[in-house]
């Protein structure tokens, strides 16, 4: 399943990277939406372990934030026994000044848990793109 969001920002772009790049900036997001992120690796790929407290039990899954187009694109990869996803962030210099991110989510389910949250997602009109809307944002601001 694919999600896509987009976020302007009035900051220039490699203000915003740096945002994004920055491992304790995941981490305290995670942290705001009750996830807890241990870092297992350090920039220029960090990577964390994480757990969230979801349908009454803990889910654990990995995420790796990778830059396979320096300046351009981020790719956040996240793994768990439930689901994969891969979330593709790309950054472009808007004419009038600032940054766009535009960020596509693949998502695939392991399991039938996750195949309903996921539809779930789906039914809801803009559910999972304002949930990626509101990750970008908290990701970039300030």
């Amino acid at each position: 399943m694919q999600f896509k969001a987009t976020r302007d920002f009035v900051r220039q772009r490699a203000q915003v990277l740096d945002k994004f790049r920055n491992p304790a900036r995941f981490e305290e997001v995670m942290e705001d939406m009750n996830v807890a992120a241990r870092r297992t690796a350090e920039a220029p790929d960090p990577g964390w372990d994480c757990a969230i407290h979801w349908h009454e039990a803990e889910r654990r899954f990995t995420a790796r934030m990778q830059e396979p187009a320096p300046g351009e694109t981020l790719l956040l990869s996240l793994a768990s026994d439930l689901a994969d996803a891969a979330i593709t962030l790309d950054f472009q210099d808007r004419p009038e000044g600032g940054c766009r991110v535009t960020a596509t989510a693949d998502i695939s389910a392991h399991t039938v848990l996750a195949r309903l949250a996921l539809q779930s997602l789906r039914l809801v009109r803009g559910k999972g793109e304002n949930r990626l809307t509101r990750l970008i944002a908290a990701l970039g601001r300030p």
